[in-house]
């Protein structure tokens, strides 16, 4: 026991000094490597990145349309679509021609008249971009509502991912809580990671901006390219989108409270229709109101030119019962 206290007391508090002199030089250490070498390690995935864009550039086999229409269809079918090819935008232009053809066929044989047969060919071959355009309403309503909470939460993840965006969007999306939002923020984060080249990988950002239709979105997606693809550190542009969202979004609420009448106007279309085809019934009588709304062609027209109406009717009570929060 007293051998054991006297190498305590000679020998074991140097090396008691010694181990505390070590931990203390190994903390001090990691606290001066680690922010350099966390730094590092995100321009090396940034590097590694642009490398594998540059070397797949020239193999870039997706479509791209010069057209305005034709990139305006194909961003509204890959937007709404759970499929998206480039030929659906084919099928699309098909399926609208052949409701077109088959519509003014049958008017012209019915009433022998060219131009109205084009004019009801034409409302019913819009029906199916008209439907689209309720489905992108519908995401655009939903990410006008989420945009704020997305982009804060976004904020946080791209500070606590070291400037990363890509994780940064990954943690995102896996915070989001409605399906339909996150599925188009998945849809994102996998068109980020399999982009090819710049082309590719602006096209699933302009895919994201089109699908939320807003200037914010407008000002997110360059956001998300410059951290991206350039490797710039937007954590201030990040916050200060969220201010200014923040300061905007009362009045936004205020402003779009004013449309309901509108809505409820073009619902009430449908209630008239069925009405009148009521009260004609039982004016008429069964056979006679049969004879009188489907054996006269006038009449028959009438009602035709009536549900058509009603039926744009609805379109637009459901695309403006749900505006975009924005500007």
């Amino acid at each position: 026991m007293e051998e054991l206290l006297h190498w305590i007391w000679t020998n074991g508090v140097f090396y008691m000094l010694y181990f505390i002199l070590i931990v203390i030089g190994l903390w001090t250490t990691k606290n001066i490597i680690e922010l350099p070498f966390k730094e590092r390690f995100s321009q090396w995935q940034y590097l590694n990145r642009l490398r594998k864009i540059r070397a797949t550039e020239q193999k870039n086999t997706a479509i791209e349309y010069e057209n305005r229409f034709l990139k305006h269809i194909y961003l509204l079918i890959k937007t709404t679509s759970k499929q998206n090819t480039e030929m659906n935008v084919v099928s699309f232009l098909v399926v609208s021609t052949l409701l077109f053809l088959f519509s003014t066929f049958i008017v012209v044989l019915k009433y022998q008249d060219a131009f109205l047969g084009v004019i009801l060919g034409t409302l019913v071959s819009i029906v199916p971009y008209m439907m689209l355009h309720i489905k992108l309403r519908k995401l655009r309503f939903l990410m006008g509502n989420e945009f704020l909470p997305i982009v804060h939460s976004l904020t946080q993840n791209y500070n606590a991912n070291h400037y990363d965006m890509y994780y940064a969007l990954r943690e995102t999306q896996q915070g989001i809580e409605d399906k339909h939002l996150r599925k188009v923020m998945i849809k994102l984060v996998s068109d980020l990671q399999v982009a090819r080249n710049e082309s590719e990988l602006r096209m699933s950002v302009q895919v994201f901006v089109y699908t939320a239709g807003t200037s914010w979105a407008k000002r997110l997606g360059n956001i998300i390219i410059k951290s991206y693809l350039y490797n710039e550190n937007v954590l201030k542009t990040l916050l200060i989108l969220t201010k200014q969202i923040e300061d905007t979004e009362e009045m936004l609420e205020q402003e779009q409270s004013t449309a309901l009448d509108t809505v409820y106007n073009g619902y009430f279309t449908l209630v008239i229709l069925l009405a009148s085809l009521v009260l004609g019934f039982y004016v008429s009588g069964a056979q006679d109101w049969v004879a009188l709304q489907f054996e006269d062609k006038w009449s028959l027209l009438t009602l035709t030119l009536s549900s058509i109406g009603v039926v744009f009717s609805l379109i637009i009570s459901s695309i403006v019962k749900r505006p975009k929060n924005d500007l």
